[in-house]
């Protein structure tokens, strides 16, 4: 088998991380990818002593390997935008492009129901990650179109703030419930076992039960208000992902988060 070999070295003034082909580029990887009568098969790809792809094709004396391979060996994503062209992003899929579709190889991404601060968890309906957790004795909000400050149930207790963002990952516009009426299992755990129920939601939409209208790939970002008692050491969030109203009160999916360190 003919095998191709990329030696490769990180720039030091690499600023932008990001990958863009060209629209010419886009075709012929097609070609290469579909037209398999069209190359010479059997072909590999080795970076860094490992093969990364199996799949080159030769083209007018040129070798070429699907985006989806390259996307994978770089820990990147390959996405794809309506108006032409394809983009190689690394860390976690930009999520305030609507019209960007994640193909292959999500860095921070993780299909099913259990991850940590950072990542992305994928539900099959929905893209959930938490972005922060914060103590605090109050807490102004960020999202709500009537601004409020937050306190603590009792003077013995706490703020925690966790952020988080969701993302529609279906095909029609959905929203999604943040309810602290109907929290289904929404929950911070501790290490001693105790739990504790989200005491309110500083979010977009105006509304008390679901967060706002989103369109097929576009993105929210809110926070769950909690009250714990001073000093409690947290363990994991549970968050129950569901569609407003077809999932309540009992579908839908929950996730849980890793908090401790």
């Amino acid at each position: 088998m003919l095998q191709y070999r990329i030696h490769t070295q990180t720039p030091k003034n690499l600023d932008k991380r990001v990958l863009r082909t060209t629209a010419t580029l886009v075709v012929t990887l097609g070609l290469a990818t579909t037209a398999g009568g069209l190359g010479k098969a059997g072909l590999s790809l080795i970076i860094r002593g490992k093969t990364v792809s199996s799949e080159v094709r030769i083209i007018e004396g040129r070798p070429f390997i699907p985006l989806s391979d390259m996307a994978k060996a770089m820990n990147g994503t390959v996405v794809k935008h309506k108006a032409g062209g394809y983009e190689i992003t690394f860390g976690s899929v930009d999520t305030t492009t609507p019209d960007a579709h994640p193909v292959a190889g999500g860095a921070n991404e993780v299909r099913g129901t259990q991850g940590k601060i950072g990542q992305v968890i994928f539900t099959g309906k929905w893209r959930f990650s938490v972005l922060s957790v914060d103590h605090a004795a109050n807490y102004d909000s960020q999202f709500l179109p009537d601004k409020r400050t937050f306190v603590p149930s009792g003077d013995t207790e706490e703020l925690v703030i966790v952020r988080c963002r969701m993302k529609n990952g279906q095909k029609d516009t959905q929203m999604a419930m943040l309810s602290p009426v109907h929290p289904h299992h929404t929950a911070l755990a501790d290490n001693q076992g105790q739990s504790y129920a989200p005491m309110d939601y500083d979010k977009r939409g105006g509304s008390t039960d679901e967060g706002p209208k989103l369109l097929p790939g576009a993105q929210t970002e809110f926070a769950v208000l909690f009250s714990v008692p001073k000093g409690t050491v947290l363990k994991d969030l549970v968050f129950s992902i569901q569609n407003a109203y077809e999932d309540t009160p009992d579908g839908g999916t929950d996730v849980r988060i890793t908090l401790a360190p």
